[in-house]
């Protein structure tokens, strides 16, 4: 395991599993559910159960939903627990469980579609599986695990459940905390309305109160079989996708129709999977381990090779390549009434798979343009990418001397900044980069706009930007290097075409900064120059890409941007990215993953 002391997170002390939603069936191949996909469910968790036996971890933690069918069903959730038990007997490492919706009965909630929690249903569960709230601790971290399902539902046992997580968090004074529980306490925000796949208030601002109070590390929760993140005050909040199918309403989400044999999104099988958390001695990492739907019958065995992981950008001490983020990284959906779990009002989600797909290829530095900031819901993110690690890049055309107050208000969130300029502009410009250096104190790289003149295309009119420095440029690049050390100009933006040779461009933008005293910003081109021609050659990609990271790993001065994060399926120059526009994974982020993992 990869030292991590340069993030702050210290030595490496453990690794857990987070599971959740497995929603095992009574039977093997069969479920009382009107989805095919549910009867997938035992097939998918015996491969769970297998994938993690081979992985070095200490523990898992199931977040609930262990059982499809619900205690009201009497024989048949017996029967039920009878197989997630003898799935889970494979396990080589102890696991601990909490209840579900499915397990103990819904959270109460007006208008829904499930009987809540009662006494019965949690001596079913008891019967089952024993206590519905528990804790233990594990290198100087308590886990509290919670029965969300009482949350609101006025029984005795919700009181007895308050006074006892009272009584865990008193005796974890100068302990660290992580809290488990099914039921999130909201999806996208902390003051949404109450809704079937929240935790409805006057409950939510009780588990929230927790988190301020007692200075909780990580909260982890289940449910809504999807992938979330967010950072509610000092606590990192994590979503797990479920081990069986996606909740498929919140294909919302997508910019495009779920994948062909997806079932509408139910069946999106790259969405499914489980965490793996690295515990160091000053915080965790969470990493997302896709299961691609993967099956075995009992008796089989994991074919092929273990999924090898990616640092995360924290652990991350020498990352290769980084992302534009072209596409809005931080898009608030509203999941329609579908008749199905709520029907009276709208959900707002956010998509938060592009964050996913840069974590789990070990990306580190992203680029944002400027309206990031200017938009409030993305800035109040900004905050968040930067604790999970990332270097933050801010680009945009000219100086904005209007907006100069507000960069600089979250320059300590940025790392540098690109600033395009025409550059018949740059000298005249002089003034306003000392301006902007002194307000932000951040560093710039300066590049340069093309002309009409510069793209030759025999009698064919490009309507197109191209900016960038070449190797060629040396007297602008002399230029740079001269402007006076209050501009605040560390290095230059270079342009690496879609068919320019990757390494040899790299070496040259390297050693021609290098002899000026500057940096190199290098931002490799997936789009090619043509905006009617499409790049849908994954394979072309992933060479030119894995071959830039093998270059900038020999490199002192110079860094590489990708241009294409997601799919750019329309419009102009289109091309296959990292991850679809179903925020599934490319090629392109297999081999970015793989290549960062071996280089950890």
């Amino acid at each position: 395991m990869a030292n991590a002391d340069n993030a702050g997170l210290g030595r490496f002390a453990y690794s857990f599993a987070v599971i959740s939603d497995t929603h095992v069936n009574p039977d093997e191949d069969k479920c009382n559910s009107p989805f095919p996909v549910n009867a997938r469910a035992n097939r998918r968790f015996r491969y769970v159960i297998a994938d993690i036996n081979r992985r070095e971890v200490d523990f898992v933690v199931h977040l609930g939903d262990l059982l499809h069918p619900v205690p009201e069903t009497g024989a048949l959730y017996v029967q039920a627990a009878n197989a997630y038990r003898a799935i889970v007997s494979d396990l080589t490492i102890p696991i601990h469980v909490l209840p579900g919706n499915h397990d103990i009965g819904d959270t109460p909630i007006s208008g829904g579609p499930a009987s809540p929690t009662t006494p019965a249903m949690i001596n079913a569960w008891e019967g089952e599986f024993g206590a519905h709230y528990q804790s233990f601790e594990k290198g100087g971290v308590r886990f509290i695990l919670l029965n969300a399902q009482l949350i609101n539902s006025g029984l005795q046992a919700e009181e007895d459940q308050k006074n006892w997580v009272e009584t865990e968090f008193a005796a974890a004074q100068g302990q660290r905390v992580m809290l488990m529980l099914h039921h999130p306490a909201y999806l996208c925000s902390p003051d949404e309305l109450d809704h079937y796949d929240n935790t409805n208030q006057p409950g939510r601002s009780w588990l929230l109160g927790l988190l301020e109070k007692h200075g909780v590390e990580a909260m982890f929760s289940g449910h809504a079989h999807n992938f979330w993140y967010d950072r509610y005050g000092e606590t990192d909040f994590y979503l797990a996708p479920a081990t069986s199918f996606v909740r498929q309403d919140y294909s919302e989400m997508l910019r495009a129709i779920p994948p062909d044999g997806s079932e509408f999104g139910r069946n999106d099988a790259a969405k499914l999977g489980y965490f793996v958390v690295n515990v160091y001695e000053n915080g965790h990492v969470t990493k997302f381990v896709r299961t691609n739907g993967s099956e075995l019958a009992r008796g089989e065995k994991p074919v092929g090779k273990m999924l090898k992981l990616a640092p995360e950008p924290r652990e991350n001490t020498n990352p290769l390549i980084g992302f534009d983020l072209r596409q809005n990284w931080a898009e608030i959906s509203e999941v329609l009434p579908s008749g199905g779990l709520d029907e009276f009002d709208r959900k707002p989600v956010r998509n938060d798979y592009h964050l996913l797909a840069l974590q789990e290829m070990g990306v580190r530095d992203i680029r944002i343009p400027l309206h990031d900031l200017l938009d409030p819901a993305r800035r109040a993110r900004i905050g968040v990418l930067k604790h999970l690690g990332f270097r933050i890049t801010l680009f945009g055309f000219g100086v904005p001397e209007k907006h100069l107050d507000l960069i600089a208000s979250e320059a300590d969130k940025l790392t540098d900044w690109e600033i395009t300029l025409n550059w018949s502009d740059v000298e005249p410009a002089t003034d306003a980069l000392v301006k902007a250096h002194a307000a932000t104190g951040l560093p710039i790289y300066i590049s340069r706009m093309r002309t009409k003149d510069d793209i030759k295309a025999e009698g064919t009119y490009f309507h197109v930007i191209n900016h960038g420095f070449n190797t060629e440029d040396s007297e602008q690049l002399a230029f740079l290097a001269a402007l006076p050390k209050p501009c605040g100009v560390i290095g230059a933006v270079f342009r690496l075409g879609n068919s320019d040779p990757v390494s040899k461009k790299l070496d040259a933008a390297d050693r021609a900064v290098a002899a000026l005293g500057l940096k190199a910003s290098v931002h490799l081109r997936v789009a090619g120059d043509n905006p009617a021609v499409p790049h849908m050659d994954d394979n072309t990609t992933v060479v030119r890409v894995l071959e830039a990271m093998d270059t900038r790993a020999k490199l002192r001065n110079t860094r590489v941007f990708c241009d294409t994060l997601v799919d750019v399926d329309r419009g102009y120059f289109v091309r296959h990215g990292a991850i679809d526009r179903c925020n599934n994974p490319r090629p392109l982020h297999g081999a970015v993953r793989t290549r960062h993992a071996r280089n950890a």
